[in-house]
Parts: structure tokens; C-alpha cells; sequence
């Protein structure tokens, strides 16, 4: 585990993206996850949504699963489990998971299909699925012209910009799941920080203290939110 210091290092270079979902989403998976659950956290880089979550759940199976070397190391300093895997060929018998996280993952995958399937299989009969993603057409951001949004969307090396509420409902259909919940967040105010940073240029640490004064909002302000936050169930061993 990281000493007093060394977490607080961690936290004042967490990515803004990483500190936005963690803030939008704990609330969701404190209320979704019960202790001891065995939980999959596929392309959690370094794991830092699950450490925040299992320090409040000490009895969480948590095992974080990335094809980045340098997150996974960060992972398993922060005390969890980790599996060097891709997300398409889980090496994981089935029915074997309560929970797997999926946020912001299924947009970098070209064959989502198969993620979904794959997630579907090892997840046991009643498991959930907690999944993130944009809305079908992106993330927009106030104040900016197009072709600077397009920049920051390339950045994050999506290749789709995202996914309507009808995408997902049919590729959980077709894998044996179905939707439990769901809601936005990445509401216009955080956005509109985003962009202020960007316009700026601001520094990276700069940014994240920007982010920390409005992130913690995101749980109660849904305004124009932009990013699906969708918790599916399994139906079907």
C-alpha cells in the first residue's frame, strides 16, 4: 500500500477524467456493490476508482484488468489484484463475477459486440454490469469550435464518439443482460471547466484543482449531461 505521502502524490496527479467518473459514480457503487463481492474492473489503468471504493468496502475481490503494464503496477501497488488480459478474452471460467465496472472502456473497442458478450459470460446469473460511456454523438464542450472539440475527442483515442441509450439496450439484449438503471453525468458546469482549462492551456495540476471544485457536484446536477452511466443486470446464465 502507498505510505500518507505517496497517496497524496497519487491524488494530486490522478487524471481529471479518472477524478471526474470517480466523484459521478460513487455514489452509484456504494449503493450497487455489497461487501465481498468478487468484482471485475476491466481497463481500470491503475485502479484508482476501485481502491476509493474498497477502502470503504474492505471485504471487495477486487481484480483490475488492462493491457497497460505501467497502470496494472499501480494497481497492484494500491493492494489490488490485476490481470495483464484483454477485455475480448477474459482468461476467467464462466459465471464466476459479481460485478464488472466497464467505465469508459466499451468506446475504445471496436468490437463491442464481443465485449459485451464476454462481460455477459463471466458475470454470474443476477451479476451487474456498471457501465459508462458518451452519448452516441460525443462530448461537447462550451465555448469551443468544432474542430477543437474533435481535438480533445481524438485525444482520448476513441473510436466511436459514443453510443446512444438504444445501442446499449440492444447489445445487452443480445448477450443476455438487460438495463437496470441509467442516467448521465458529465453535466454543462463541468464541461464548461474542461473547456475553460483547455482554452488556457492550463498545467496539468492546475486543471485537477479546477476539477476538484466542481466534480463533487456531479452525483446531484445532471444538467446536460453528456456521458451514460448505465447499470445492467444478467438475466440469462
Amino acid at each position: 500500500m502507498y505510505s500518507d505521502m505517496e497517496e497524496d502524490n497519487m491524488k494530486n496527479n490522478i487524471r481529471p477524467g479518472t477524478l471526474l467518473r470517480y466523484h459521478a459514480l460513487k455514489n452509484v457503487l456504494e449503493f450497487e456493490v455489497k461487501d465481498s463481492s468478487i468484482i471485475l474492473d476491466i481497463g481500470g489503468y491503475d485502479g484508482y476508482i476501485s481502491y476509493n471504493l474498497k477502502k470503504k468496502l474492505p471485504n471487495l475481490n477486487i481484480t483490475v484488468v488492462d493491457i497497460d503494464k505501467s497502470g496494472l503496477k499501480l494497481a497492484k501497488q494500491r493492494g489490488l489484484n490485476t490481470l495483464y488480459a484483454s477485455a475480448l478474452n477474459l482468461p476467467i471460467e464462466s459465471n464466476q463475477i459479481d460485478v464488472v465496472f466497464c467505465f469508459s472502456v466499451i468506446e475504445h473497442i471496436r468490437e463491442s459486440e464481443k465485449l459485451v458478450r464476454e462481460i455477459s459470460r463471466v458475470l454470474k446469473k443476477g451479476g451487474k454490469i456498471i457501465l459508462t460511456t458518451p452519448q452516441q454523438n460525443g462530448v461537447s464542450f462550451p465555448f469551443l469550435s468544432k474542430k477543437k472539440i474533435e481535438i480533445i475527442n481524438k485525444s482520448w483515442g476513441h473510436i466511436y464518439k459514443g453510443f446512444s441509450l438504444k445501442n446499449i439496450e440492444k447489445l445487452y439484449e443480445n448477450s443476455g443482460l438487460e438495463i437496470e438503471k441509467k442516467s448521465k453525468y458529465f453535466n454543462f458546469f463541468t464541461r464548461s471547466i474542461y473547456a475553460f482549462s483547455f482554452i488556457y492551456n492550463i498545467s496539468f495540476k492546475g486543471k485537477s484543482m479546477l476539477y476538484r471544485l466542481i466534480v463533487k457536484l456531479e452525483p446531484y446536477i445532471k444538467f446536460k449531461g453528456q456521458v451514460h452511466l448505465i447499470v445492467g443486470k444478467k438475466i440469462k446464465s
